[in-house]
């Protein structure tokens, strides 16, 4: 039967608007079906020396807070956590209108990282 990640197939729809007055940017982010939680998060400069992080709530009652950068391209999320590490890769295309996101998570708190699974983003106008 092989590796089928059970996120295979599942549609969901992500927006991203700036909160009124700015400083600070919302991620919605729904799923079709309900075995798989809703989330919203708030990124922002709210890390040490003004470093950006993305403050994560989920339907489950979740609440994590990730390290995030944004370079070339590039979009990095990453927590080591009390539980297990994660980390998030997503490269934009030269059009910046999709993103193909590798994610990847530990079993154990500084353990090494592995394939979770991929997701791509595509922009709808």
């Amino acid at each position: 039967m092989g590796n089928v990640s059970p996120w295979q197939g599942v549609s969901g729809r992500t927006t991203f608007e700036w909160l009124e007055g700015g400083g600070f940017l919302i991620q919605r982010s729904t799923v079709q079906r309900p075995e798989y939680p809703n989330a919203v998060s708030v990124i922002g400069a709210t890390g040490s020396d003004g470093a950006f992080q993305q403050h994560y709530f989920d339907s489950r009652g979740v609440a994590r807070i990730y390290d995030m950068t944004l370079k070339d391209n590039v979009w990095i999320l990453f927590r080591d956590g009390p539980d297990w590490p994660q980390r998030f890769v997503g490269r934009f295309t030269g059009d910046s209108n999709t993103i193909t996101a590798r994610l990847e998570r530990g079993t154990y708190p500084g353990g090494p990282l592995e394939h979770d699974f991929d997701m791509i983003y595509t922009r709808i106008v």
